[in-house]
């Protein structure tokens, strides 16, 4: 397994930013005297932190690095701030475009990583989750599946947020990302309406605990992926909105790969 951790400019941020890359190369196992290769081309899952994290946070936080190389798939792990991977075009801060494609475009030209859809996917925790479909949506030519842990699926309810100083209920912070709130429904920042515009919609996996604040939110779109003959899978398991949840379910998504 070789982790890389790095920066690399990019056009749709206009400046540099850091990423975490997982890969399953060098698999020695010196006690058995093996070694396991790995073909390449790597299939690759692009990974998204969620809210007050970083590219490192998986690695801090989750089994995700050896897992990956149990499973022979690459990881890249970018730095998303507190953009919910979104395009603020006034700041020039174009996540959206950067997660969907440029940084695609940029890993694949220095790491053996395939260039086909079936080899790649999309998944994240949170704020990641939110990112994933959001994304793997709008760029859906780019990834064959899409997995949500614990998705911050808010955009029903953002409307109703006020002048808190909690940020996760705060209308100004999501103004500030998303823009004017009324408008965000129907637009392409609303997964709903995404998947009612997207022609090929990618695979969808999804997992959030029962006691988990944002499972309820989970739930109704799951139903509307039913609604809308998606292929889709949902996990209510026992859990929280916890790092323990996240380990257990990125890697049960990983399995599906």
């Amino acid at each position: 397994m070789v982790l890389f951790r790095g920066d690399i400019k990019c056009k749709s941020l206009q400046r540099r930013t850091s990423i975490s890359v997982i890969l399953p190369a060098d698999n020695l196992h010196f006690l058995n005297d093996t070694e396991e290769i790995v073909e390449k081309p790597y299939r690759t899952l692009y990974l998204l932190h969620g809210l007050y994290g970083s590219d490192d946070i998986f690695l801090a936080n989750t089994s995700i690095q050896k897992f990956a190389e149990d499973h022979g798939i690459a990881i890249v792990i970018p730095c998303g701030e507190n953009s919910f991977y979104l395009d603020d075009y006034d700041s020039h801060r174009l996540f959206g475009e950067y997660i969907g494609q440029e940084l695609l475009d940029i890993t694949r030209n220095i790491f053996p990583l395939s260039d086909k859809r079936e080899d790649t996917f999309i998944a994240g925790f949170s704020m990641g989750g939110y990112g994933a479909i959001r994304n793997g949506l709008k760029y859906c030519q780019n990834f064959s599946k899409i997995g949500m842990i614990s998705a911050a699926l808010i955009t029903d309810d953002i409307v109703s947020y006020g002048d808190n100083s909690n940020v996760l209920y705060s209308r100004k912070f999501y103004e500030s990302i998303f823009g004017n709130l009324d408008e965000v429904k129907g637009s392409d920042k609303d997964p709903k309406h995404l998947i009612e515009k997207c022609a090929d919609i990618p695979e969808i996996y999804m997992a959030c605990g029962i006691d988990d604040f944002l499972f309820e939110n989970n739930a109704d779109f799951y139903r509307f992926l039913n609604s809308q003959d998606v292929d889709a899978t949902f996990v209510g398991d026992e859990g929280e909105h916890t790092w323990e949840f996240c380990d257990k379910y990125i890697k049960e998504f990983v399995k599906t790969l």
